[in-house]
């Protein structure tokens, strides 16, 4: 096997320990052993990677003139590199990658395309047949929903703005292409889960299926997700502007893991994700309510294999041969771009306009040949533009006998395309905004002979990987003329070293070693996270019966994000009705008793919860409480807190500094809350504002700083939850024969950690001796994913369902 179709076992152990190191953040507990694993990542493994398009054309054969049909098979163009990469799992023994995508129209017995919506059935078996001996699987789309999901919404709204351009106003998207790209995504969902198996990898394909990951993990909770994303990703500012931005970042964030081409369409999405989503984020992954994505950089490479044996063809030799006699004695630039703005073709047009009135000596001995083909659509103002441009250059700087630019637009022949890589004296790309531009890997294997320099706009995803390249900015005309100048005066000592340092680069990182190193990481991903401590989801068949079987009863609640969703603005957490009368009704027991232990002021849980009869509650973080129906009780009566005051100094100099943020002063305690300022402006200055706190007042008082969900809180160091539940369990907490504590955060896991120890001291008392660490009358539940690291001994995915939890108890 070729050095470059890296064996997806060969490097497992380096894999595994650099997603270990690089993301321990986002999984707990004991590390299985790196042999273990690595084993487990050599085993054989099922891909199932989803495209919008299969690369596949389905015609009529020649043995059926009626329906039902049979089918021959042939190839269909465009995204070479990407089928390329796929393909090649198959070729490795360790895997199985089954292609999954929109067949599109069919070719019928006169060569004319016919849509598949009016095939029968039999037909469609015939093609899902002929389909399953290429290891493909035809995804089927009425024609409505086909067009205003791609033709619309992909290309309409989606490919411009994840291209950094402005949408036509005048001709605003239409309201049914939104529903027509959630449907696709949703019969795509529908077929991956028709051939989907446990332990399957199910690997997404680009922003035209955006929403599909979500739908899948929705199906399969345990599914391996990844996505990846070969188009740019625009700055949050520009992405905000997407009325469905929620939705496509949520869709998104349904993966394991998302792949993009260069670190800085990572970044970008993971900004959009703290501020639209308000989720923290890390460079390698976004922490989903819990969850933890794992993000990664993996450029993808060309089919280098392919390139190389295309260019060595007779036939390709021969139109060398031509090309050479027909340009003799004239220095050949290429360039080949799809008909968008975003290719720079204008821009490449002034510069080499410029370039010709600079440097005079260059007229009559420079040619640049550019060829275009369709984008993704019509755009007659751009077209009329070049035309002028090409016009304008030809008439000034041409003749009868000679014209410096040569358009040539429509599609190109692969043959006379790698020709004209192979005699070309330099490649220009001067691409605006682009995913990778695999055109610029094509030209550095067909140089192998030649080691003509790379001109390479710094705006293609390509530009950061390709070294030997001498970088562009398209915008600079003048800076371009030069670089066409230097380039095509540079030593061949110079070209050799250059190319040397690209060929290099371009063979070991070719198609088949991105999709290897995707899936790689993939599987290393999520058997890192295997090592984490799962918390199992509530077992409400035993919470019940446990209760009902109990005559002692402790429930302890927190308030925010346990009892009420977490909202932006803190006075809009209200009580839920049916949460109130839960308490009302498991109150009313004598066999009760409830707590509600919360951070929130004593005048705020008065106001909402002081009304029901039997509950106890407590404030602050524990620093007040009130027992059932009786007065409150301040803990920190004799303590001092002249410390407030310098604390309220220093949050008074950031919030006068961070908008949208806002001080919280308690009794006992004062919060600086900053979820409603800039997202990563807010966590930078939370991280001075602590810097700030602990020398000027933690080094020197009996305090601590708390972090929270966008709060710092400044307390007593002797003040936390996990003392409020000791209190409540009392000096005997034998006696109570069900506890149930539930919570959200990190101010609840003083009280998991405190019960973990009470529940070990009961289980010491045991008249036998036993130590039942599992004993099912003590319930410590937090809320959110199973990932999610916690003390807690069972979770729950919302505050809705602890709400439910309770009125089943209620109930009981």
């Amino acid at each position: 096997m070729p050095k470059s179709q890296l064996d997806l076992g060969e490097a497992a152990e380096r894999s595994l320990q650099v997603v270990s190191l690089s993301r321990q953040s986002s999984f707990s507990g004991a590390v299985e052993s790196a042999h273990t694993k690595s084993a487990e990542l050599k085993s054989h493994m099922r891909i199932i990677a989803a495209t919008h398009f299969l690369p596949l054309c389905v015609t009529v054969s020649e043995e059926t003139p009626e329906e039902p049909y049979k089918w021959t098979i042939s190839r269909r163009g465009g995204h070479t590199a990407m089928y390329a990469g796929i393909r090649s799992l198959n070729d490795n023994p360790n895997s199985e990658c089954t292609l999954l995508g929109w067949i599109g129209n069919y070719i019928d017995s006169k060569g004319e395309k016919r849509s598949c919506s009016t095939l029968t059935e039999e037909s469609r078996d015939n093609i899902r047949q002929t389909l399953a001996e290429y290891r493909a699987v035809p995804v089927f789309i009425d024609d409505e929903t086909a067009n205003g999901h791609y033709e619309g919404y992909s290309k309409q709204v989606l490919w411009p703005l994840l291209h950094y351009m402005s949408w036509d106003d005048s001709h605003p998207a239409d309201p049914s292409w939104w529903n027509s790209y959630r449907k696709v995504n949703e019969i795509f969902a529908s077929a991956i889960s028709q051939i989907y198996s446990d332990g399957d990898v199910v690997w997404v394909q680009d922003y035209h299926l955006l929403l599909l990951p979500e739908m899948v993990s929705k199906l399969h909770p345990a599914a391996t997700i990844g996505l990846f994303l070969h188009s740019p990703f625009p700055s949050s500012e520009l992405f905000r502007s997407l009325p469905q931005r929620k939705e496509i970042l949520s869709g998104m964030l349904g993966s394991t893991s998302i792949g993009f081409q260069t670190y800085s369409y990572a970044r970008h999405f993971l900004s959009s994700c703290t501020r639209v989503l308000g989720l923290e984020s890390t460079p390698t992954g976004i922490d989903n309510k819990g969850s933890i994505v794992s993000i990664g950089v993996f450029p993808i490479g060309i089919d280098v294999k392919f390139v190389q044996e295309r260019r060595s063809l007779p036939c390709v030799k021969s139109k060398i041969g031509n090309l050479r006699e027909m340009f003799a004695n004239k220095y050949i630039i290429i360039g080949r771009d799809k008909l968008d703005e975003v290719a720079g073709i204008k821009q490449k047009l002034e510069a080499f306009e410029r370039f010709l009135e600079m440097y005079p000596k260059w007229q009559d001995k420079v040619v640049l040949i550019q060829v275009t083909q369709p984008g993704q659509t019509r755009q007659p103002r751009l077209e009329a533009k070049i035309s002028e441009l090409v016009t304008s250059i030809n008439s000034n700087y041409g003749s009868l006998e000679f014209m410096p630019v040569m358009y040539h637009h429509s599609f190109l022949d692969t043959d006379e395309y790698m020709a004209l890589l192979n005699i070309a004296d330099l490649c220009l790309i001067t691409v605006i905004r682009d995913g990778m531009n695999t055109g610029s890997l094509e030209f550095v294997v067909c140089q192998q002979d030649k080691h003509s320099p790379l001109l390479l706009s710094e705006f293609t995803g390509t530009a950061g990987s390709v070294s030997g390249a001498i970088q562009i900015n398209p915008w600079d005309y003048e800076g371009v003329a030069q670089a066409i100048d230097t380039a095509l005066r540079m030593s061949p000592e110079e070209k050799k070293v250059r190319y040397d340092e690209m060929y290099k680069y371009v063979v070991s990182h070719d198609a088949q070693h991105w999709a290897s190193t995707v899936v790689q990481d993939l599987r290393a991903t999520v058997l890192a996270g295997k090592s984490s401590s799962s918390t199992p989801l509530l077992d409400l068949d035993l919470f019940k019966r446990t209760f009902v079987e109990s005559s002692k009863r402790l429930i302890m609640l927190d308030y925010d994000g346990t009892l009420t969703p977490i909202t932006n603005i803190p006075a809009e957490a209200l009580p839920p009705p049916e949460m109130l009368e839960a308490l009302k009704k498991i109150c009313a027991d004598p066999r009760n008793f409830v707590c509600v232990i919360s951070g929130r002021d004593r005048e705020f849980l008065n106001l909402h919860l002081g009304s029901i009869k039997g509950l106890a509650l407590s404030g602050e973080h524990g620093s007040f409480i009130r027992y059932a129906d009786g007065e409150w009780i301040n803990l920190l009566e004799e303590m001092d807190m002249s410390w407030k005051d310098d604390v309220m100094s220093i949050f008074q100099f950031y919030t006068e500094r961070t908008a949208g943020s806002t001080i919280e002063a308690k009794e006992t305690s004062i919060t600086w809350h900053f979820r409603n300022a800039d997202p990563e402006y807010g966590e930078f200055q939370a991280k001075e504002c602590m810097n700030h706190l602990e020398n000027s007042v933690v080094s020197k008082r009996p305090v601590e700083i708390l972090v929270g969900k966008k709060c710092l809180e400044v307390r007593p160091i002797s003040v936390n939850k996990g003392e409020i539940v000791k209190r409540l369990m009392g000096a005997h907490p034998e006696q109570w024969e069900f506890v149930a504590c539930a919570g959200d955060d990190k101010t609840d896991e003083d009280m998991f950690r405190a019960l973990r120890v009470m529940k070990r001291s009961v289980a010491d008392k045991q008249p036998d001796g036993s130590n039942d660490h599992s004993s099912p009358h003590y319930f410590t539940i937090t809320v959110g994913p199973s990932d999610k690291k916690s003390a807690a001994l069972w979770h729950v995915t919302s505050s809705h369902k602890v709400v439910e939890a309770l009125e089943m108890l209620a109930n009981a």
